[in-house]
């Protein structure tokens, strides 16, 4: 089973969102689809260890606006809503040290919005993630989901397992 430890999250105005980057081609997370990964742990065989060790995870739940956007990439690869980072870098670290595990990548709070394939007007791409600096885009709810992933030819499709 294809897992992640991660949150889903709500954007407000998604649509808004893809008409204002429609010149760039790329594949838009589906809506439903919307989460951060705190820790990807790929194909696992005993996911009750994981639910088990989860259940003893303390920290504070509350929600945090997701605030501007940003890019990862030189072009851009991945378009993301940013997420704070104090609350998240700790809830992480405490998840990687809880199941014994260690993040492959430095831990960066966002939301993926669109794996880019192709920026058609890089001015107006830069232009537009200007024009997000200050804006609130959506909200998430810092909780924990053991979040099992099926891979589809249309996408992936995520369901909770777990939630803590």
């Amino acid at each position: 089973m294809r897992l992640f430890i991660g949150a889903f999250a709500k954007i407000y105005d998604y649509e808004k969102i893809k008409k204002d980057f429609s010149f760039i081609k790329g594949n838009w997370t589906k809506e439903e689809n919307i989460h951060i990964t705190y820790l990807f742990l790929g194909e696992v065989d005993e996911h009750e260890r994981i639910l088990g060790s989860l259940c003893n995870l303390e920290y504070k739940k509350t929600v945090i606006p997701l605030k501007g956007l940003g890019f990862f990439g030189r072009p851009p690869k991945i378009l993301y809503a940013k997420a704070d980072e104090k609350p998240l870098l700790q809830l992480q670290k405490d998840i990687c040290s809880l199941l014994g595990k260690k993040s492959d990548k430095p831990f960066i709070p966002h939301v993926t919005l669109c794996r880019i394939k192709d920026v058609k007007e890089p001015k107006r791409f830069y232009q537009k993630i200007e024009e997000y600096e200050d804006k609130t885009v959506g909200e998430l709810e810092i909780k924990v989901e053991l979040i099992k992933s099926t891979l589809t030819p249309k996408g992936p499709i995520y369901s909770s397992i777990g939630s803590f």
